[in-house]
């Protein structure tokens, strides 16, 4: 299809110099054209035919949609941005319904390897410019490569079957940023779900996706109006419930957390909302020896996470 290939491949960011060397059927007098054919025939980007160049397609408008709440819960989807988190999108077999590059990142190496990974999950792909990528998405700089992922949900209590869960209530958390960390955090720790009161931060907001790097794509999420009623609901089914309060007089320390548990943590402001707290079997706190009254919810999640995990292990090794 290409006269120099070597010679051309080293002029991959000037499209018009690559089309002095490159002869392609019918597309001569068009050297942009030109260009993406090259790119697409050379790495295994979207096909020449899927490449959107207006702003009123229904690929974009979609894009445009799912940044909002609103949107994001209207079309059941939310966006993934830049290549490491829609890579792990596509290993970790969540549906990704498109996906949308900008020219330049497809002729990157990278691209070949994600286009590969979207054929074999049935995603469909575009090629878009990257003055359009910004229009459609908000982030700055533009990514190289975004994917539109179905916006799934558990019932919460769905969440509380299975062999000794723990859990986390998050209850009215506000920044996307601290939302993200936090299910990053008690991800790697091994948490079996999460469940956010309705007031809180979306967790398929933009903000939130990057901070989690990715976690909201693998842990069990829910939503629920009733925390309270959720909880009642979870203590009579054998869980104990564990509410944090930076003005609790037990340590976490003391509380054994190897059974059936639920640990709650609260809004960065007023912690966790009075109902709840008489809600719980146990309200504790993050003993603290500076000056600073309290942590960062993340910080606190992260903290308790991994004091349940400890004290499982160690109540897993004493009984073998």
């Amino acid at each position: 299809m290409f006269d120099l290939l070597p010679v051309t491949c080293y002029l991959l960011p000037f499209p018009s110099v690559c089309c002095l060397f490159a002869r392609v059927d019918g597309l001569q007098t068009n050297p942009r054209r030109c260009y993406y054919a090259f790119v697409s025939d050379r790495y295994s980007s979207p096909e020449p035919g899927a490449r959107i160049d207006s702003q009123k397609h229904p690929i974009i408008r979609t894009l445009r949609e799912i940044q909002s709440e609103g949107g994001r819960e209207q079309r059941g989807a939310f966006s993934v941005e830049g290549p490491r988190l829609v890579r792990r999108a596509l290993d970790y077999g969540v549906r990704v319904l498109f996906l949308v590059y900008s020219d330049r990142f497809a002729s990157a190496p990278e691209a070949r390897e994600i286009s590969q990974a979207a054929r074999a999950a049935g995603a469909e792909e575009y090629l878009i410019s990257e003055g359009l990528m910004t229009k459609a998405i908000s982030a700055k700089p533009a990514p190289g490569v975004v994917a539109a992922v179905e916006r799934r949900l558990c019932e919460p209590d769905d969440l509380l079957s299975g062999q000794n869960p723990l859990l986390f209530l998050i209850d009215r958390c506000e920044n996307p940023d601290n939302l993200g960390m936090l299910l990053r955090s008690v991800e790697a720790a091994g948490t079996d779900g999460v469940v956010l009161t309705s007031d809180s931060v979306d967790p398929f907001n933009r903000l939130c996706v990057r901070a989690s790097r990715g976690a909201v794509l693998s842990l069990k999420l829910a939503i629920t109006g009733q925390p309270e009623d959720w909880l009642l609901r979870a203590r009579s089914r054998g869980f104990r419930v564990v509410a944090s309060s930076a003005h609790a007089e037990e340590s976490i320390w003391s509380v054994g957390l190897t059974g059936p548990t639920i640990i709650v943590v609260g809004n960065e402001h007023e912690g966790v909302r009075e109902s709840i707290r008489r809600a719980a079997d146990e309200v504790v706190l993050i003993p603290m020896s500076g000056r600073m009254e309290s942590l960062n919810i993340a910080v606190a999640a992260a903290i308790l996470a991994y004091e349940a995990v400890r004290q499982r292990r160690e109540s897993d090794a004493e009984q073998h």
